[in-house]
């Protein structure tokens, strides 16, 4: 299974439901943790084996990449689309903090001949499909409860990095930037709660 592939599964497995009440069994920290200690299992087309393989360490960049590029893409619609002054507010910052921290790991990863995507991972362009269609209040609400859940899991990400990444320069990029992105998950759900 590629990186992309691996990646894909670890976050579809937090993105396949928008639900995000306590009902929910698996916190979007369960699922990251739960992911990166286990091990991908591919099946081969051909043979119809099952392989399996250790998660690629460069897993952690190529998903905080694709985690920039929804936040960038998302809240450039957002600065189009958003209608609650609150909610624009919050586009532009996350344009600004996540185009910084996308160029701060654009050159970790070009240090390491680490390849990045070029576009959002699947999981991501699932979760901006929808704010394609929406306008005025009904793009506030559902680009909100994106932002929501994408924090939510970015946070789990970057919290199992800053753990367990065994490269010190990205161990040491996640627990820079944890602090930032749990602040704002918070910012999220205050400014969700002013457009529902």
């Amino acid at each position: 299974m590629s990186v992309l592939a691996t990646s894909a599964l670890l976050w579809g497995m937090g993105c396949s439901s928008t639900n995000t009440d306590t009902a929910n069994t698996n916190s979007p920290t369960e699922t990251v943790a739960a992911a990166d200690s286990a091990t991908a299992a591919s099946t081969d087309m051909a043979t119809g084996a099952t392989t399996t393989q250790p998660l690629d360490s460069t897993s952690f960049p190529i998903m905080a990449a694709s985690s920039d590029m929804f936040e960038i893409l998302s809240s450039n619609e957002a600065q189009k689309k958003a209608v609650h002054p609150e909610v624009k507010k919050f586009a532009e910052q996350m344009i600004a903090d996540h185009t910084k921290t996308s160029t701060e790991l654009k050159s970790i990863a070009g240090s390491k001949s680490i390849l990045l995507p070029a576009t959002p991972l699947p999981m991501h362009q699932r979760m901006l499909a929808p704010l394609s269609t929406k306008s005025g209040k009904d793009f506030d609400e559902a680009y909100m409860k994106a932002q929501e859940l994408a924090h939510r899991l970015t946070v789990a990400l970057f919290e199992t990095a800053a753990r367990n990444e065994t490269d010190p320069e990205l161990k040491a990029f996640a627990q820079k930037n944890l602090p930032a992105l749990k602040m704002h998950l918070e910012h999220a759900k205050k400014t969700e709660e002013l457009v529902d």
